[in-house]
């Protein structure tokens, strides 16, 4: 079990930080704006492959050393030792890749790309009335699912046990238990009733996000952010309709017979083809759309408006004279949110929150 949960997480992880120089938009570069036609040039070609070199050798050590830690026969030791390897990598990445944006800044400082052409910022005043996102109509389905849960939660209350298991290792063992009341019994139906709330609210920020049109071909800029974007709106609602179902078969085995070791095995498959799923949809669709393959055109004299000052280290976005709360990652593939704006640290607390509050009421 130790090895299957290493390779599913680990291995996807790796391989995204390795790629991610390769998905990002072509106007940008290691959290640096850069003119597109300078995305193919060997210099910044060699920046990309460097970085996924070391990143996948950084990876590939530290997964050996999970793949060790597998073999300690304590659940919490190996699990320690398998956390503290993926939060190692993810903080070494992310030093490798400070190093490469430092090398960007200076780069762009001597070459001086943005003084040949105009910058500019454009606005499509029609992409808002595209079909940006798929319908909420989709999320008719998990919804009845949990309605479900709760009827039938309710219906076979009496067969629930008194001391609910509440948490197994992975041999099934259960390692906490519940007294038995509606508080605890609905706590999983609450919690799905909540990770429908989130999705919904992610599928309406995909829609909503700021407008990231390249000024040197627009046209084909909006065409594949509005491929981008619906890409991602199917896989939130295929993702959370599969999440959503799993919770409900947990739910499930408190008054029916669902071997617990199969239930743990199928959390731990599903979380990986997520992920897996996760980074093949970037790879194919690329940030903002720019690995797909739509209409050809013509680079212009015009580029994007330059907002590295906005950036932190290429990564954070502060920028309290921008309207929009959420925008496209420069680093990477998705949403990122305008740290200068209350209403993303709002979001945060509330995410966090409910399900603390849902935990301390059952």
């Amino acid at each position: 079990m130790a090895y299957i949960i290493i390779l599913l997480l680990f291995v996807p992880t790796v391989i995204f930080t390795a790629v991610t120089p390769y998905i990002t938009r072509k106007t940008e570069s290691f959290g640096v704006s850069i003119p597109e036609e300078i995305f193919g040039s060997p210099e910044l070609a060699g920046f990309r492959k460097k970085y996924a070199l070391r990143t996948s050798i950084f990876g590939a050590f530290l997964l050996l050393a999970s793949m060790y830690a597998g073999q300690f026969p304590e659940e919490e030791t190996w699990m320690i030792l398998f956390l503290s390897s993926l939060f190692l990598f993810i903080v070494g990445s992310f030093l490798i890749y400070l190093q490469f944006h430092k090398k960007m800044k200076d780069l762009k400082a001597a070459s001086n790309w943005h003084l040949s052409k105009t910058e500019t910022s454009i606005i499509d005043t029609n992409f808002r009335k595209q079909k940006l996102t798929y319908s909420y109509g989709w999320f008719a389905i998990p919804l009845a699912i949990i309605a479900i849960t709760f009827v039938m939660t309710i219906m076979y209350y009496q067969y629930i046990p008194s001391k609910m298991p509440m948490q197994f290792d992975f041999n099934g063992e259960v390692t906490r238990w519940a007294t038995k009341s509606y508080r605890s019994a609905l706590a999983m139906p609450l919690m799905q009733l909540f990770m429908l709330g989130l999705f919904m609210f992610i599928n309406y920020t995909i829609a909503r996000s700021r407008q990231q049109v390249d000024a040197s071909n627009p046209e084909k800029s909006v065409m594949q952010n509005i491929i981008f974007r619906r890409r991602w709106s199917g896989f939130i609602i295929m993702t959370g309709t599969l999440l959503i179902i799993l919770f409900g078969l947990i739910q499930l085995s408190l008054f029916y017979p669902i071997n617990v070791q199969v239930l743990t095995m199928l959390s731990f498959i599903l979380t990986g083809v997520i992920v897996l799923a996760a980074v093949i949809l970037s790879i194919i669709t690329g940030q903002g759309g720019s690995r797909i393959k739509t209409i050809t055109g013509k680079h212009g004299e015009m580029i994007n408006r330059d907002e590295d000052r906005y950036w932190k280290l290429g990564i954070f976005y502060f920028n309290g004279a921008d309207p929009a709360i959420w925008v496209e990652k420069r680093f990477g593939s998705g949403w990122t949110v305008n740290m200068a704006k209350p209403q993303a640290w709002i979001f945060f607390v509330i995410i966090l929150v409910i399900p603390i509050l849902i935990g301390l009421l059952s």
